[in-house]
């Protein structure tokens, strides 16, 4: 029996077109932390080739991408940035830590090695982990409908980290499903 061990409930604010932007934002919502941040983009000279990078801070996201060598620097032609927070727990740095590396191992499934720019956290947890994917706008309303081949339509909404180990082998297993299904209840 597989067990759920840990669980990530993200709410991905965006997009953004810049990192302006974004430090209005985090200024209007100084009540929340923002860990993670996703970027999509053209790289100098590229011309149908959109590239990706997930990242994750303890600051706030636009000092991070401020940052000296940042790879948003290698993004010539920002199509969005979108920033996170992860809701459901308050987390630790293991805990940002094991939602980016699921966010990229699924990002690396979707765009494929060469349009990803994470080259970092190449390890996995040895457990089993969760990350829910909720979309807003940025005005704070759930987003429904994505733009075609934006982040939120090629991403899935439910990510699932497995870690399987017996006697002879451990190995990881990624797996997503596409778009949760939300539906208005009246009680």
């Amino acid at each position: 029996m597989v067990t759920i061990d840990k669980t990530y409930a993200v709410r991905w604010f965006g997009p953004f077109n810049s990192i302006d932007e974004v430090r209005d934002f985090e200024i209007q919502h100084e009540d929340r932390e923002f860990q993670l941040y996703l970027l999509q983009g053209y790289k100098k000279c590229a011309k149908t080739r959109e590239s990706y990078y997930c990242g994750q801070t303890l600051r706030s996201v636009s000092k991070r991408l401020s940052d000296e060598g940042h790879h948003i620097s290698e993004i010539s032609r920002l199509t969005a940035i979108w920033i996170g927070s992860i809701t459901n727990v308050t987390p630790s740095k293991e805990d940002i830590n094991v939602v980016e590396k699921i966010l990229t191992a699924q990002m690396r499934i979707i765009f494929g090695e060469q349009c990803l720019l994470n080259q970092t956290n190449t390890k996995f947890p040895t457990y089993n982990a969760y990350v829910i994917n909720i979309w807003h706008d940025k005005k704070g309303k759930r987003r429904l409908k994505y733009s075609k081949y934006s982040i939120p339509d090629l991403m899935p909404d439910l990510i699932g980290h497995e870690y399987i180990k017996d006697e002879y082998i451990q190995y990881n297993k990624i797996f997503g499903a596409p778009k949760i299904k939300w539906t208005d209840v009246e009680w």
